[in-house]
């Protein structure tokens, strides 16, 4: 048996990477024609889920289990100013790339002062250089801030009906923004409660009566900020399924410390835990990704708790980690992997390069699925150089 790393964990890496791949595929396949149902999102008044359904809320589970292990030097402390800065500069960095990525789709050439291809590029530039690991607080990282200060205001987009204005609003906060509403949650409640696992298990509880009072009704919300943020599925089911992660996180320090095989069992049970807690609710709120239930997120929390179980047998405890070497740069540096089909696109629309990537789009079918594979493991292949090289994000 070997023991688990006292930095990373190879399985936590190597299946973050899987997720990651399966995000990036999932996104090339959307709109594809001649596919089958179950690689569409299920639809706003569906109960049930597809395989794109469990990307999203496999990424947060994956973030919260993170928590515990980013934080366990600062949880004796509390929170404290220097830490909820912190986790105020990674929150809102995520929420401010989040809207902006999910009001793309509307952004309009003929009204705004820069061209899209080029709003783009420099906006991904922005990221890259405020996330980026090496090189601390120098100009590139103000350069960055400046950026991502200004493109925001420079946004002119269509106004339609879901949009009413020109300018740069969150009609949603898109999976960027949503994970960093979920991480500012469960953050701040992981600290403030000092890592306890008791303690934390309340913290899932209340999270889900915040979603059931707050879309029942009995819980009264203030208006303004519900508008703003969605409280009962950003701030309920969403952190839920985040806190969830942030739980079998706490089980692998306790369990991990005395020996690998022995989180096994309470990992697997609190799959089931989950699992079952969402059937259970299934009956009053539906398993709906669209509308973020209580039920859909603990159900995927409970199927992608199932999944890292067996990465975990595999590379943690019976220490076989050569078959998924290729997944671990994409899983130490997820949020390159996430933008770099973005980044592509953006550059390749500025430099006016052919979209020869993508021959069989229009096609789908077999053919179009394998098209979008291949892409996705070239992301993979991209962040894995890109990492060599010494680009590594984070916040």
């Amino acid at each position: 048996m070997t023991s688990v790393p006292s930095q990373r964990l190879v399985s936590l890496d190597a299946f973050r990477g899987f997720v990651i791949l399966a995000m990036i595929w999932v996104n090339y396949v959307a709109g594809m024609p001649g596919i089958p149902y179950w690689l569409e999102h299920a639809g706003p008044r569906a109960d049930g889920i597809t395989l794109p359904d469990l990307v999203f809320p496999a990424f947060l589970f994956m973030a919260g289990m993170a928590i515990p292990l980013a934080l366990r030097r600062d949880a004796p402390d509390g929170l404290t100013l220097p830490l909820l800065g912190r986790l105020l500069w990674r929150a809102v960095s995520l929420m401010v790339a989040g809207v902006v990525m999910a009001e793309a789709w509307r952004y309009d050439d003929g009204a705004a002062l820069l061209p899209r291809a080029l709003y783009f590029t420099l906006f991904y530039g922005a990221m890259l250089l405020l996330w980026r690991q090496a090189g601390g607080r120098g100009w590139p990282f103000w350069l960055g801030a400046a950026l991502m200060a200004a493109l925001p205001l420079l946004y002119r987009g269509k106004a339609d009906g879901d949009a009413g204005s020109v300018y740069l609003q969150h009609s949603w906060w898109g999976i960027l923004g949503m994970i960093g509403w979920a991480y500012l949650v469960c953050g701040v409640l992981y600290l403030a409660v000092r890592g306890q696992d008791a303690a934390l298990w309340g913290c899932l509880l209340s999270l889900l009566a915040l979603y059931a009072g707050g879309t029942d009704g009995w819980l009264p919300l203030p208006a303004p900020l519900d508008g703003f943020v969605n409280i009962p599925q950003v701030l309920g089911s969403t952190s839920a399924n985040m806190m969830a992660g942030v739980l079998a996180g706490r089980i692998l320090l306790a369990s991990s410390a005395v020996a690998p095989q022995r989180a096994i069992a309470p990992l697997a049970a609190l799959a089931l835990v989950l699992f079952a807690g969402g059937l259970l609710l299934r009956p009053f709120y539906g398993i709906n990704k669209i509308h973020a239930t209580a039920p859909y997120t603990l159900v995927c929390a409970g199927v992608t708790l199932a999944l890292f179980v067996l990465f975990y047998w595999l590379c943690d405890v019976l220490g076989w980690r050569g078959w998924c070497a290729w997944l671990l740069p994409a899983g130490g540096n997820a949020l390159l992997a996430y933008i770099a089909p973005d980044v592509w696109e953006q550059l390749a629309a500025l430099l006016h390069v052919p979209r020869f990537w993508w021959p069989l789009w229009q096609q789908g079918g077999a053919a179009g699925l394998v098209n979008a594979a291949v892409l996705a493991l070239v992301m993979v292949a991209v962040t894995a150089l890109a990492t060599r090289f010494g680009l590594k994000l984070r916040m």
